[in-house]
């Protein structure tokens, strides 16, 4: 607002406003003509007329009252999301602080919650059906809620939720409403498959109750686990998941200093003809010696790096590792056989993945014959056209591939036509679990032998007893890795191993 004073007591008013329901009386003001707001003859030259003091405090007064609103609509948005209507995270910890409070006991709980396929709802149907979905959740949660409890839209998906424990049977069954609620939404949108949530849950405790920001982190955690379970809507805190997660973070954190101070190591699995006894290679692992923590295996660590995109700097760190080794050996006349190394499916998006290997290879003398290529099944069926033209150009530069964990997903028997790998490992779950089975042994005995029509090798992982030993090499497989041949060992015991087979 601005106001003009010009001689003799005349003012002009000039007041900018947005809100559509003044703005009538403010245009009147701005257009006021001047001869109106002339002293009237009986008032004193330089005094401010009545009337004109009397519509400066109404100016005053509607701009105090457009301010008032504006910090209300102001404090709504701070307080509110604006999509969901929900409470905002502030909000949310604020009535979760006022309500733990008021109650002496250990009786709340605070879930975390999202949807499994959240982005697979936005990549095919769009923003506005994703949008809808998380406000047909917020009506739900909503809904859900009695006297004493609290909800919030934390991010994107990400719900949470402080529920009035009443034992485990009936927070499930509350979650199964939730469930129901979100399947209602989902038949009336015509939407083609079902979409399901999940939820961590940790159960408030009183030394804990001022400390909000905590509370949810580890009703996080839990929700991260129940992520990974495929068949879990529900999964309640315990203090090992704050241990793992923990430990994934300074894992992601620190793997540049690890390797720098020699903390990987590259250890080694004999592969074994099984007639013989023979050594016929090995499969390169890493393990990552920690300062406080020992002897951490594989998977404690690569699905962490995976998922953080570090795996390819340690998958070309073992792949060096391995190089320098072989021409260790070679230097000192050890019997020299095939070493695979594993890879994620990070690298089929880089075209000179294989290029990169085989120049690794130039540098150190190594011969590719020498080297194997590992890649899962699952990875090869993610991106099987990119893995395809990798696999091929490998082949060109030499080196030999192998599809590791073979069995495990539904695409086994359409990879086995498709690709041109060396060999095919399989998984050592289907040999653990299975393979006593006569079903088991049937579908075994069948992929060896395709297997072999398509001239590729095949290796049996995990092999661990006598029984199974004998049971595969019925049926027709001759190379075997595991517990019964050899374990996975230091450089230096595999040295060991390779000097007394040459003597």
């Amino acid at each position: 607002m601005t106001i003009l004073l010009f001689p003799k007591g005349r003012i002009r008013l000039k007041i900018s406003c947005r809100h559509t329901a003044t703005a009538v009386f403010f245009l009147t003001l701005l257009f006021l003509p001047a001869a109106a707001c002339a002293a009237t003859p009986t008032e004193e030259e330089g005094h401010i007329p009545v009337v004109l003091l009397t519509l400066l405090a109404l100016a005053l007064a509607v701009g105090v009252a457009l301010l008032l609103h504006h910090n209300a609509r102001l404090k709504r948005r701070l307080d509110t999301d604006m999509l969901t209507g929900l409470p905002s995270l502030a909000s949310f910890a604020t009535s979760c602080a006022r309500l733990l409070a008021a109650s002496p006991l250990d009786n709340f709980v605070l879930f975390s919650g999202d949807i499994r396929q959240f982005k697979t709802v936005n990549d095919q149907f769009g923003f506005a059906v994703g949008d809808s979905l998380l406000q047909a959740i917020a009506h739900a949660l909503q809904n859900e809620l009695a006297p004493g409890e609290c909800c919030t839209r934390l991010s994107d998906d990400h719900f949470a939720m402080l529920l009035r424990f009443q034992g485990w049977e009936n927070m499930h069954a509350r979650i199964r409403r939730l469930a129901d609620s979100l399947e209602t939404w989902r038949t009336t949108q015509g939407l083609p498959y079902k979409m399901y949530m999940v939820y961590g849950a940790y159960q408030v405790r009183k030394n804990e109750r001022d400390n909000i920001p905590l509370m949810l982190d580890l009703a996080n955690y839990a929700r991260l686990e129940a992520k990974g379970q495929s068949d879990v809507p529900l999964v309640v805190y315990d203090e090992r998941m704050r241990r793992q997660a923990l430990l994934q973070q300074e894992i992601t954190g620190r793997l540049e200093e690890a390797l720098a101070a020699g903390e990987i190591e590259v250890w080694y699995q004999a592969k074994m003809d099984m007639h013989s006894g023979g050594i016929l290679g090995s499969e390169a692992l890493a393990r990552w010696n920690h300062p406080t923590r020992g002897m951490l295996l594989p998977r404690s660590f690569i699905p962490p790096l995976e998922r953080n995109g570090l795996i390819s700097e340690l998958d070309f760190f073992i792949f060096e590792q391995v190089c320098r080794n072989l021409r260790s050996w070679k230097m000192r006349n050890l019997p020299l056989h095939p070493v695979s190394c594993n890879f994620s499916r990070l690298h089929f998006g880089h075209t000179d993945f294989p290029m990169r290997l085989a120049k690794i290879a130039r540098r150190h003398n190594v011969h590719s014959s020498l080297l194997e290529v590992e890649i899962t099944e699952e990875a090869i069926s993610q991106n099987p056209e990119a893995a395809w033209m990798q696999l091929i150009r490998l082949r060109e530069l030499g080196f030999k591939t192998i599809i590791d964990n073979f069995g495990t997903g539904y695409s086994a028997l359409s990879l086995l036509q498709m690709l041109c790998a060396d060999a095919i490992k399989i998984d050592r779950e289907f040999i653990r679990r299975d393979l006593p089975g006569q079903r088991a042994q049937t579908v075994l005995g069948h992929i060896i032998r395709m297997a072999k029509d398509l001239e590729m090798n095949v290796i049996c992982e995990g092999v661990e007893n006598a029984e199974q030993a004998s049971i595969i090499m019925k049926l027709g497989c001759s190379v075997a890795q595991g517990y019964f041949y050899a374990k996975a060992e230091p450089a230096y015991a595999f040295e060991t191993r390779l000097a007394m087979q040459g003597m």
